[in-house]
């Protein structure tokens, strides 16, 4: 109990408080400049390659992406096909699941996966490129207000006839 005492005697309190506070202060002003600072993409993509270069109408285009991951951050993705017309589709929002083709360990955290996406049945035929923006959210500032975009590489396919007529499944009265 002595030493208590002794110990309180020689520490100035109102300095302490200041200090802790100060302290505290650093370690949230570091914190934001950290979250300001950091734009670095999560996600590079290094290479896009087309595997399906005539789609039909209502068929599916195959895409093998080669990206590098730094980091793993939450991540929401817009994806467009721009058929001949110039007429903007958005695929369903889930097509088929992603296929890592990793035999071992990835070199410097680079990936090589297959990507699926269902043209739709109105798509003109012709030239047509399909579009992903990848959204990346690593911190709470880039939460609240900007996140880091990052655009995959654009390709080029080509729409053709679809194998069977463009009916309806179900007849008209």
């Amino acid at each position: 109990m002595l030493r208590l005492d002794a110990f309180r005697r020689k520490v100035d309190v109102p300095a302490a408080t200041v200090f802790i506070m100060a302290a505290l202060a650093g370690v949230g002003i570091a914190s934001a400049i950290s979250s300001i600072l950091d734009r670095e993409p999560p996600t590079a993509f290094e290479r896009a390659t087309v595997l399906t270069p005539e789609v039909p109408q209502g068929g599916v285009l195959d895409i093998q992406y080669t990206v590098v991951q730094s980091r793993i951050c939450a991540s929401t993705v817009e994806r467009y096909v721009t058929d001949s017309n110039g007429d903007v589709h958005v695929p369903a929002t889930y097509t088929v699941d992603r296929h890592p083709l990793i035999d071992a360990y990835p070199p410097e955290g680079r990936e090589t996966y297959q990507r699926s996406v269902t043209i739709p049945l109105a798509a003109s035929l012709g030239r047509a490129y399909y579009d992903a923006r990848f959204t990346y959210i690593c911190n709470i500032l880039q939460k609240l207000a900007y996140p880091i975009e990052v655009l995959a590489p654009r390709v080029y396919f080509e729409i053709v006839p679809a194998p069977a007529p463009l009916e309806p499944l179900t007849p008209e009265p």
